[in-house]
């Protein structure tokens, strides 16, 4: 039996369309899933189209990483799972007839057991859910910094993985401080709960972030992605104090008292320009944990599916618009063009 697909198709750079295609047979270790939604950024699937992360040479292809959907047929190898469950998985489409670069972007997909697709709780919405497998993507770099209650964390960039990370601070108990370019940005992080936000462009926002924190933060998450912005978070990071008390005297802190809460750069951007370090002079501190989180894993979207189940995180705040499939040529430059005003688009396969 033969499944036929509708799927939104990058044709070259900078231009979307559509095609039809024809899914392989399914093994006994898969599902046949069918899309309910799928979600994107300003940010990954933009810079494809834009014929980066290795897309230049694989034009036209099939693009998305992020999608829910529900099982529709189990093969007989299948354990576990049942006709009728929603899941949050990874989409990938792997057809004779087009490259895809993750292939998301389709109306069913082929899921196997061993892609470890995830169980959405029982009577949820899976429009709460589509945002999981990027919000996770902010909630191992959150992990990763081990926030505690009433530290001081400035998330520099506001876009999707900047946006998850300040609200998952939040509910952590931090102050936080959003940094951006884009004043729209800036205002909608003040819906995720952030202390206070800044405008990077402003001739002191140096100063005026350092205002809001007492000697710098204890976490800098940088995800604008720009060298610039890691700029920004290495002289913002709090100064582990060397010598003070009486200036006469010769006095420096005794280490134990420092190991355990140095503070922490989280680098959760990726970057088209070599960045450089020089610890000594750029950090001007005794030490500075540098958290390069890689990829989330399973657990770190089980965590995600938790934060959205238990509302540690409301997923709606995420999302711009919801808008059928068909009208992705249209979303799809918006997101280009003016991604300060549109944060995010979910598309409607149903």
């Amino acid at each position: 039996m033969t499944t036929t697909i509708q799927a939104i198709v990058f044709e070259r750079v900078n231009e979307v369309g559509f095609g039809t295609f024809t899914l392989p047979e399914m093994n006994e270790n898969q599902m046949l899933v069918k899309t309910r939604y799928t979600f994107v950024s300003s940010g990954t699937e933009t810079r494809v189209l834009g014929g980066y992360y290795g897309a230049a040479d694989k034009f036209p292809l099939i693009p998305g990483y992020t999608a829910v959907g529900e099982v529709v047929s189990v093969g007989g190898n299948v354990k576990g799972y049942r006709v009728g469950d929603l899941l949050s998985y990874n989409p990938q489409t792997n057809l004779k007839e087009i490259n895809s670069q993750w292939g998301g972007q389709a109306s069913m997909h082929l899921v196997g057991v061993e892609e470890k697709p995830m169980l959405l709780p029982r009577g949820s919405d899976p429009l709460d859910y589509v945002v999981s497998p990027v919000a996770a993507i902010s909630l191992r770099g959150v992990m990763a910094a081990q926030p505690q209650r009433d530290e001081c964390a400035v998330v520099i960039g506001q876009g999707v993985i900047g946006a998850f990370s300040a609200g998952f601070l939040v509910n952590k108990g931090c102050r936080v401080i959003a940094v951006d370019l884009s004043e729209s940005r800036l205002q909608r992080s003040l819906s995720y709960g952030v202390h206070a936000c800044v405008q990077a462009s402003d001739p002191d926002a140096l100063e005026r972030i350092l205002a809001y924190c007492d000697g710098g933060a204890n976490i800098v998450v940088e995800a604008s992605g720009s060298t610039h912005g890691v700029a920004l978070a290495h002289k913002l990071i709090r100064r582990t104090p060397n010598v003070f008390r009486d200036p006469k005297t010769y006095y420096v802190n005794p280490i134990s008292g420092i190991v355990g809460h140095w503070p922490r750069i989280v680098y959760q951007a990726t970057y088209i320009d070599k960045l450089s370090l020089d610890p000594r002079v750029d950090l001007q501190s005794e030490g500075v944990l540098l958290l390069m989180p890689g990829d989330r894993g399973n657990e770190d979207r089980l965590n995600a599916i938790e934060a959205i189940r238990s509302k540690a995180i409301d997923p709606r705040l995420y999302i711009d618009r919801v808008v059928p499939y068909t009208e992705a040529p249209a979303a799809y430059e918006q997101l280009r063009l003016h991604p300060n005003e549109v944060f995010s688009v979910v598309f409607d396969w149903t």
